[in-house]
């Protein structure tokens, strides 16, 4: 488990709280893993064994490569049960209002909440019907293993070379018992990036469950924090949960403590699968109202919220074709994307019409209240708003916070008809741009639902901020590749999202098309 050392030197009264809460998870952990040794507490149901010999445990000399998955299964996500009953109105318009009324909680917050937790830690524990979380022992113990039933092994600390923190085993190691194993490379270092394998991870899992005779093992070192990890993206990926729902759930059951790299993570995960099921139950209350409004006898309807994609559904054809597209698809990383860009020469211009109705532009047009109005524009999204604070509502701005930002605001535009929403994104790599994806494209996708209205996204100089959110609003509405959204927008327009904005497009990339290959093989059942 990830524990961020108390700092000696002096802190602020919140830093000085952090550290004892800190200090706490350590002193906690530490009599938890005494407490257990003394009194080998064992899961019900399942018979203490002894120790694995260490000729159970591979030479991690013999192989110098280590596949993080097995060739036999791609970690592909199958049915889990019967199929969902369709939702009612009431259902759907009930469940949309509780999300919109959910105030999703911080990582202290969370990390309060599991300290709710009054479960004695155990090596291995049944924390959903067939899933277990476990340790390293218990990984290793292949007589447990047989004995459990174990079919599937997620291993979320598997690594190329036996290290602390890691367990150097993969699918020869269960040649013999018939396991299906998946390996993923997790390290709990700081700020280590897990998102990119939470979906694959959940499908395997949730492949693994198609079968009501599958039983499934997801561990690390000390089945705490990247196996709790794992399986809490999983409840929120397959079962719609809420974070703090999925936490509930699971500390019911077994003592847990993701780190805060990885609560934050799960943190992003929750936000963005909560804007995706709005969409979805915005669309159901659409194909009602449309179904209404074709009725002769129905009562008339308000104006039909927006919607992502097509409601019709595509012929079986089409689904199989898209779907081989998905899955043979390599995903470029993020230098290939650079080289991408380089490959356009353009000139640089203060604003263009990249989709129909959409402009990227600069400081200059944004501020040109008389070119907007010839335009047409109706809605400004602003990529690099002065972020709120006292001082700015006075309007006496500091220049440090002005720097690299246009000031403009709702008050600007007063007068002049304009919808107006604000991004106070920076353009350096560490920023987390990532957060405003979904709302940013949702406003969008809703202006364009009206096609008089025209929108301009504009950040200082209408090449990193602002292409980097029109990149994300074509991936999600239009179902565009990265690469594909990239190509577009430069056949137009000179763009150079920074570094830090790509890694994050790609990211968004490989979760879009994870749901995608989903949501198409649901459709192909």
């Amino acid at each position: 488990m990830n524990i961020s050392p108390a700092t000696n030197e002096k802190a602020s009264p919140t830093v000085r709280k952090n550290s004892k809460i800190c200090a706490f998870f350590q002193r906690r952990w530490k009599a938890v893993k005494k407490s257990f040794q003394k009194n080998r507490v064992e899961p019900i149901g399942i018979p203490a064994q002894p120790d694995p010999e260490p000729s159970c445990v591979p030479d991690p000399e013999a192989e110098a490569e280590v596949d993080l998955v097995d060739e036999e299964q791609l970690c592909v996500a199958g049915p889990n049960g019967p199929e969902p009953q369709v939702k009612t109105e009431t259902q759907v318009t009930t469940e949309l209002s509780m999300l919109h009324n959910n105030f999703p909680l911080n990582i202290f917050q969370l990390e309060r909440r599991m300290c709710k937790c009054r479960v004695q830690w155990t090596p291995v524990t049944e924390v959903w019907p067939s899933v277990f979380i476990g340790n390293e022992e218990t990984a290793m113990d292949r007589v447990k293993l047989k004995e459990m039933g174990i079919t599937h092994i997620l291993n979320t600390a598997a690594y190329k070379e036996y290290l602390q923190g890691k367990i150097d085993i993969k699918a020869e190691y269960y040649q013999e018992m018939n396991i299906t194993y998946c390996g993923v490379l997790v390290m709990v270092e700081h700020r280590f990036d897990v998102s990119n394998d939470l979906f694959p991870a959940s499908e395997f899992i949730h492949k693994a469950l198609s079968n009501t005779g599958n039983k499934l093992l997801v561990h690390c070192m000390d089945g705490v924090s990247r196996s709790a990890t794992f399986f809490l993206a999983y409840l929120m990926i397959h079962h719609e949960m809420l974070l703090e729902d999925a936490v509930d759930h699971v500390i019911d059951k077994r003592w847990i403590r993701p780190n805060r790299d990885f609560l934050k993570q799960l943190i992003t995960l929750n936000s963005n699968l909560v804007t995706q099921r709005k969409l979805t139950l915005r669309k159901q209350i659409n194909k009602e109202e449309t179904k209404n409004e074709e009725d002769p006898v129905a009562q008339p309807v308000s104006e039909p919220l927006c919607e992502p994609g097509p409601s019709i559904p595509k012929p079986e054809a089409q689904v199989t074709k898209e779907l081989s597209v998905l899955e043979s698809h390599v995903s470029q990383s993020v230098i290939q994307l650079q080289d991408r860009l380089d490959e356009y020469t353009l000139g640089c211009t203060p604003v263009t019409e990249v989709w129909p109705n959409i402009f990227i532009g600069n400081e200059e047009t944004a501020r040109n209240r008389a070119k907007l109005k010839g335009m047409g524009i109706t809605h400004i999204l602003n990529a690099a708003a002065v972020e709120k604070s006292l001082k700015v509502l006075f309007e006496i701005p500091s220049k440090k916070s002005l720097k690299g930002k246009v000031n403009t605001g709702v008050t600007y535009y007063q007068g002049r008809s304009l919808n107006y929403y604000d991004v106070p994104a920076v353009d350096k790599c560490s920023f987390n741009i990532s957060e405003y994806f979904f709302p940013a494209a949702q406003f969008i996708h809703q202006a364009l639902s009206n096609p008089e209205n025209k929108v301009l996204v504009h950040c200082k100089k209408g090449l990193s901020r602002s292409a980097t959110l029109v990149l994300a609003y074509l991936m999600i509405h239009h179902d565009m590749m990265v690469e594909d959204a990239i190509d577009h927008v430069t056949e137009g327009r000179s763009i150079r999202p920074n570094i830090g904005f790509l890694k994050q497009l790609t990211i968004l990339n490989s979760n879009l098309k994870s749901r995608r290959i989903l949501q198409l093989k649901k459709e192909h059942r």
